[in-house]
């Protein structure tokens, strides 16, 4: 295999030193000039805030710890981390410090005080660090391309590539002046330049971007900080060899041109107005020199390899991510080196633009089975959140598999008017992870509809929107394998293994249901025409063909139902009958103390009663959740009193209290649906028929072996425990997991959308075996 890196910063010289153990390598060097490499300070710790950005910083200082200090020229000066304490401080600490015994500590305001610092917001905490420093990554790069010049299977080659050209079989060409070569593999590693280079060739260049930065050194009187990362105010600095301090702040400059070295006006004078205030016993000089440049900045914010093209193309970025990438680099490119290179597997990774997974198989290889660490089946609201913080918190992998040929959620459901049960802050991430970069509120903010959506003032948002929120997340999650229809999972010596096609496709340690429901076709609706009489989700499908003044009956007193009934009126059809069992029509109690049920405190309550207790208390409180919206009835009352007026009769009948048991076709073409009533039967004469009630749960395609192995209640239903584990007998480490399929064990909460995260936060935690996220809720009134 021929593989060819583009661009000779830190990353991308590293990758190719990794490559160049196992295959043929081209180095091409890309534009002459200063670029961000040499420009960087170099600042290498453990700590970060992303958690991934952590594991790679904390594998990277171990990796230079033990063999490149010298190659790398690195200098210890220990590091200061200024930020607003936040929930999982501690633990992400603990991960520095269980690498680095001795390292690592956190600091108050007031120790922060007694040891310089000043002006510092209410809330400051400090990551101190002493393994920690500066690398000279210019250095470290020239012994490596000195060594990739020399190896009997690597080559360095000057640049700029002129254009990328994929070809059919997944190979690509780079086109050099003068020279064009065909690759097995191109790796982008251009850092600012990758943008330019993909849009040149008419390659999707989302989600990269450039930014300036510059940092300058200053003789100082006082003495030297350690190196210091300080959040509050963008400030960041570090003591020189030679006794100077460099001293930066971010630009927040985008889109500036790569190679950009003029001069920010006043970026300096504000970075030493604000080390004035931070560091008021340091008396610094007019900057000695000034170093201006760009990086590229993508999201999400960790250097790793994406495919470029999302399909069988071996295109690929390896770009920093966050900016630069010295602290990382080390691990990151031995973790990319890993994806394309491990003998006889299958690399598999994933675009950042893209929803499609793709596959790699080197020629002449044996394909084998990939593995990953979790494999969830089913992409719905469950399984995202999950793999939404499963991203945040570790480098192992994780695939969801999907029959669904893209993404969607109920998209059949899907009318205008529709609107969602639950509120926009309990989305996939924000009630344990507020941070995170996949909240409802980001996705608003980075696709331009914030104010406008605020401006329209919806009581409940609408549920289109939450699908787009969701299309939004899974695209950049890029772990969904979708049109994957499971056929079978088994339990081997490996894990589990999950069939598609009738091929093996995935092993994993851990599994995930996220199953979810599908519709239930009535026995009553068998022998009536298929296009007059069906299904709720089929109604977007036959509502052009039918007749709008005939009597249309909507069965099912549910919020499904309410939106069949809405939308036939907002159609013009002027005859509905509108029947459910149910005595009324309820509407979901939104009140304080129903709300109380849909916290993790109720959820631990239950946890602690019998079973039949247990259901008891949930079937009373049902309706807190299972009935239909307010908001929705008071539309549909309006709606129907607004056809009143022109009808001069209710275009919507409510028929509550009947039970459809049985329908006949007569003989003029219509349909009779007989019902039972609290009093005496009835018989409803209608011309056609909408069923919006009545799902099941999809069941997990367990093998004979495996289903044998599987606990069950007295209902047959999965035996769950409290961590939503599955009981079953000979896991030997390897635990199944399950959403939606547990309501008589975990409470209302079980299918719906208000815990989602927690839901998922309780399964990392149970997954990992250690507190990941923090399930606390301490701050309740009731005492259940």
């Amino acid at each position: 295999m021929r593989v060819c890196v583009i661009g000779a910063g830190i990353a991308g010289t590293l990758l190719a030193w990794r490559l160049s153990e196992s295959v043929e390598v081209d180095l091409v060097t890309g534009p002459p000039g200063t670029d961000a490499t040499a420009a960087s300070g170099g600042g290498v710790r453990g700590f970060e805030t992303h958690p991934v950005q952590r594991r790679l910083a904390i594998e990277s200082l171990t990796e230079l710890f033990q063999s490149l200090q010298e190659e790398a020229g690195y200098t210890e000066t220990g590091c200061t981390y200024l930020l607003p304490s936040y929930a999982g401080l501690e633990r992400a600490v603990a991960e520095v410090e269980h690498a680095h015994p001795g390292s690592t500590e956190i600091l108050d305001r007031d120790e922060l005080r007694r040891r310089g610092w000043h002006g510092l917001p209410e809330g400051t905490v400090g990551v101190c660090e002493k393994r920690a420093g500066f690398i000279r990554p210019d250095q470290l790069r020239t012994a490596v391309i000195r060594q990739l010049a020399a190896g009997p299977r690597s080559r360095v080659l000057d640049g700029p590539v002129l254009r990328l050209v994929p070809h059919p079989d997944g190979s690509v060409s780079c086109r050099l002046p003068g020279l064009s070569q065909r690759y097995d593999v191109v790796v982008v590693a251009a850092g600012p330049w990758t943008p330019g280079l993909l849009t040149g060739s008419a390659l999707p260049a989302e989600p990269y971007r450039t930014k300036a930065i510059q940092v300058a050194t200053y003789t100082v009187d006082g003495a030297l900080p350690t190196m210091f990362v300080d959040e509050t105010n963008d400030l960041f600095g570090r003591p020189t060899a030679d006794g100077r301090l460099l001293l930066g702040v971010d630009t927040h400059r985008w889109a500036v041109p790569p190679g950009s070295s003029s001069p920010i006006p006043d970026l300096a004078a504000q970075a030493v107005r604000i080390a004035g205030e931070r560091l008021p016993h340091l008396k610094l000089s007019a900057p000695d020199h000034l170093v201006s440049n760009a990086d590229c900045y993508a999201d999400p914010p960790v250097l790793t390899l994406w495919s470029v093209l999302g399909s069988t193309h071996r295109l690929f970025t390896f770009t920093g991510g966050s900016g630069g990438s010295v602290k990382t680099a080390l691990a990151a490119s031995r973790a990319a080196a890993s994806d394309l290179l491990v003998t006889g597997e299958t690399r598999t990774t994933t675009s950042r633009t893209e929803n499609q997974r793709m596959t790699i198989t080197e020629p002449g290889s044996r394909r084998t089975t990939p593995r990953y660490h979790t494999i969830g089946i089913g992409a719905g609201p469950s399984n995202l959140s999950l793999a939404a913080l499963y991203k945040n918190v570790t480098t192992e992998r994780l695939a969801l598999f999907d029959a669904r040929p893209g993404s969607g959620w109920h998209t059949p459901l899907l009318y205008p008017g529709v609107r969602m049960q639950t509120g926009w802050m309990k989305d996939l991430v924000s009630l344990v992870d507020p941070r995170h970069e996949l909240t409802f509120l980001n996705y608003l903010v980075t696709s331009g509809r914030l104010y406008a959506l605020i401006n329209s003032q919806f009581d409940s948002l609408p549920r289109i929107e939450y699908e787009r929120y969701l299309a939004w997340a899974t695209e950049r999650l890029g772990v969904v394998n979708f049109g994957s229809r499971v056929q079978t999972i088994s339990i081997t010596d490996d894990g589990f293994e999950v069939t598609v096609d009738g091929v093996p496709t995935a092993v994993s340690e851990h599994l995930v249901l996220g199953l979810g429901t599908r519709p239930v076709r009535p026995e009553y609706l068998r022998g009536l025409p298929a296009e007059r009489a069906f299904i709720a989700d089929d109604l977007a499908d036959r509502i052009p063909a039918l007749d709008k003044a005939a009597p249309t009956a909507v069965v099912g007193s549910g919020q499904t139902g309410l939106e069949c009934v809405l939308r036939l009126l907002g159609s013009g059809f002027t005859d509905i009958r509108w029947l459910g069992r149910n005595q009324w029509f309820r509407s979901i109690d939104d009140s304080p103390m129903a709300n109380e049920l849909y916290r993790p405190s109720h959820i631990e309550f239950l946890q602690g009663l019998n079973r039949g207790k247990r259901r008891e208390m949930i079937d009373d409180s049902r309706y807190s959740g299972d009935a239909i919206t307010p908001g929705g009835l008071r539309a549909l009352y309006q709606s129907n009193y607004d056809g009143f007026l022109s009808l001069g009769r209710f275009p919507v009948t409510l028929l509550p209290g009947r039970d459809v048991r049985a329908s006949a076709p007569m003989p003029d073409g219509g349909i009779r649906l007989c019902c039972t009533t609290p009093t005496t039967p009835e018989e409803h004469d209608v011309r056609q028929v909408v069923v919006a009630g009545g799902r099941e749960h999809v069941e997990a395609p367990f093998d004979d072996d495996l289903r044998e192995r599987i606990e069950f209640d007295d209902d047959g239903q999965l035996l769950v425990e409290p961590d939503y584990s599955v009981r079953w007998k000979g896991m030997n480490g390897h635990k199944i997991y399950t959403f939606n399929a547990n309501r008589y064990s975990h409470g209302l909460t079980n299918a719906g959308l208000t815990q989602l995260p927690v839901r998922a936060a309780i399964v990392l935690n149970s997954m990992f075996d250690r507190e990941i996220y923090p399930i606390t809720d301490e701050l309740c009134a009731v005492q259940w």
